[in-house]
């Protein structure tokens, strides 16, 4: 049965737990000798899986967006720069606060003895998305890999989802076979198309609920994304892909304030957590040992990166979004 497809509140939720969740697994796992307890650690790690639920999310976002405002190639460079509007300016504010702890890491006598603040060169790489594409740049925050497979997506949607959208059968499964067979194509995780069945989950979900797809159309691509995302990425991813779906199809009117508040920053929350709650983690790992101040020590790092990311969300984010949504705009 079809649902109104105007609003789909509980994705704000989702999105703040996929964020809180990524954060945990960096707080709690990527600190090395901090968190000893093997239990602790296997309970955590799971929370890397926190971008997937984000690649869905974009999935059903994103393409119900193009969907709704009568997306057509002549609107792409509109598009592209609406989604630069939207997302560059916390960006660029980030990569600042990346090179400012590269910088200063080189100060504490606790940190490994290797510089790790980048050339000019590679920090412009890393503020345009395309450090999968060069072989001797690395990301100077570990976490901005998953925007540049998201810059991917947009290009590929602005690209191809016309075809989607075509009443002609062929066109459509052109494009349902670039999610679905490209996969198998390619080992890089920085990749958009490593990726893309997870996408698919939520384009193909969106393209049913839109009445742009057939049920029948829609079980077989969702059959299909379950055999890729089953072969590339695992039995979990598959399952974590398939609770997000009935989520957001079988409780979309869900909401609550703290999962719209998480779900509000958690962008920022993305972006700042590795750099500012790790950080400041990383610091105290060295200090502290009783495991109740290792408890403290974790909250405290997840309080002053909501903090961080409420202040880069509210000055920069929250601007550009309505920059980004006042922009003239004939189809999107």
């Amino acid at each position: 049965m079809h649902k109104n497809a105007d609003k789909i509140p509980v994705i704000n939720s989702l999105r703040g737990f996929a964020a809180l969740i990524i954060c945990l697994y960096h707080f709690v796992v990527t600190i090395k000798g901090f968190i000893t307890n093997e239990i602790l650690l296997d309970v955590f790690y799971f929370g890397r899986k926190g971008v997937q639920l984000f690649f869905i999310i974009s999935g059903v976002v994103i393409t119900l967006s193009m969907v709704r405002s009568k997306y057509t190639v002549h609107s792409f460079f509109n598009y592209i720069l609406r989604r630069l509007i939207r997302i560059q300016p916390a960006y660029l504010v980030a990569i600042l606060l990346s090179l400012v702890y590269l910088y200063a890491r080189n100060f504490v006598a606790t940190s490994a003895d290797v510089n790790l603040f980048p050339s000019i060169r590679d920090t412009f790489l890393n503020s345009v998305y395309v450090v999968p594409f060069i072989e001797d740049v690395q990301w100077v925050n570990p976490v901005f890999w998953t925007l540049s497979v998201e810059f991917q997506y947009y290009i590929f949607l602005a690209i191809c989802l016309p075809l989607a959208l075509s009443k002609k059968t062929i066109l459509k499964w052109g494009f349902n076979s670039l999610i679905l067979i490209v996969p198998f194509l390619v080992a890089s995780s920085g990749y958009f198309f490593n990726w893309s069945a997870y996408f698919g989950i939520g384009i193909f979900y969106t393209l049913y609920i839109t009445k742009t797809y057939s049920f029948k159309e829609f079980i077989v691509l969702i059959l299909l994304c379950t055999i890729v995302i089953y072969f590339k990425q695992g039995i979990i991813d598959l399952v974590i892909a398939l609770s997000a779906l009935s989520i957001i199809h079988y409780l979309p009117k869900y909401s609550s304030r703290i999962g719209s508040f998480f779900g509000k920053i958690s962008y920022s929350l993305y972006l700042v957590h590795l750099i500012v709650g790790a950080g400041f983690i990383n610091f105290m790992s060295h200090r502290v040992s009783s495991p109740m101040g290792k408890f403290m020590v974790i909250l405290t790092g997840l309080f002053i990166s909501i903090i961080v990311a409420y202040v880069l969300w509210r000055l920069v984010e929250r601007p550009s979004q309505d920059l980004s949504k006042n922009l003239k705009k004939e189809h999107i």
